[in-house]
């Protein structure tokens, strides 16, 4: 028995839905043209009734209709755009993409506002304990203005031995306490090593490694435990972007510490590789890119030791 051919009526189609929803459209967007996009679109929405060669058989007139029936029932005319497409197909598209990912970003506001609120007021918890620790905000402000983010027990000083903290002794004792935490002892294996490398002389990579660490331990503690945040991870391919939780996380724990004025330190922001200077200076984004090969110092390796101990010790409170 043949399948009847989809038929119109009082120009509309009678013989299925034109509602299109999320996953039928994120399906057809695997298509290449949006010729091919529209085909696959009225494919599936027919559930395979309306042929490809049904469709290339209409007039032009009648498939403009289509399309205008499709904006009309899924409210799509904010987004339908003639003029600013290559063509009705292409419009047809592209007004389908920014309803969805408009969707997709409200449902994504709320859930980071809500996630934003939960982190902040447990981050203002462990803030009020380190400046009780710190002794005040003189000293941290002095050190952070130096390019040194540090524990409380060094910020009470108000200086930094270098040498004298990177003694073996002092390192694997401060390692020692970091395991106490899970986000910590999930990776202590490299965290080990990492200590090894140093002791080798092996600064470079011992450097390499904290880099990945320090945002690895945030993400655990902030991220991964996070119930929140599986739902916004979730909504990270929709929105077809990058949210980088960690730079978020970072920036906000040393806002509530520092205060709003202090942004980002240099060693941990993006900087432009032409004018980046290869002199010592510690670049997390020149050295992971390796745009900078003179970063191996004791001192750049204390710099990244001392604010994963920094971060321990936020966390624990």
């Amino acid at each position: 028995m043949r399948r009847r051919k989809p038929q119109r009526k009082g120009g509309r189609i009678k013989s299925f839905s034109l509602k299109v929803d999320e996953r039928t459209f994120l399906e057809a967007e695997k298509e290449g043209s949006s010729r091919e996009f529209f085909f696959k679109l009225l494919k599936l929405l027919s559930k395979g009734s309306f042929k490809r060669s049904y469709i290339k058989s209409l007039p032009d007139f009648e498939v403009e209709k289509l399309i205008i029936e499709i904006v009309k029932e899924n409210g799509l005319e904010p987004y339908f755009d003639i003029k600013g497409s290559r063509n009705i197909y292409n419009a047809l598209r592209k007004a389908l993409r920014a309803k969805f990912q408009g969707e997709t970003e409200k449902v994504w506001e709320g859930k980071l506002s809500n996630w934003r609120a939960e982190f902040e007021h447990k981050l203002k918890l462990a803030t009020k304990r380190y400046y009780i620790e710190a002794g005040g905000r003189e000293n941290v402000r002095r050190l952070y203005g130096r390019g040194w983010i540090v524990p409380s027990y060094i910020a009470k000083k108000g200086e930094v031995d270098v040498d004298g903290l990177c003694r073996e002794e002092f390192l694997k004792e401060r390692l020692s306490l970091w395991l106490s935490s899970p986000a910590f002892k999930r990776r202590e294996k490299v965290l080990r090593d990492t200590i090894k490398a140093y002791l080798l002389d092996c600064v470079e990579l011992s450097i390499y490694s904290l880099f990945a660490q320090i945002e690895g331990v945030i993400w655990d503690f902030f991220v991964r435990g996070n119930v929140l945040e599986a739902d916004i991870e979730a909504l990270i391919k929709k929105r077809n972007r990058k949210f980088v939780t960690v730079q978020y996380a970072l920036k906000v724990i040393l806002e509530e510490i520092f205060g709003t004025d202090v942004g980002i330190p240099k060693f941990l922001d993006w900087v432009k590789f032409i004018e980046f200077r290869d002199d010592g200076t510690l670049n997390r984004h020149a050295v992971q890119h390796g745009i900078s090969v003179k970063f191996g110092t004791k001192e750049n390796f204390l710099r990244l030791f001392l604010l994963l101990d920094f971060l321990y010790e936020v966390f624990s409170y």
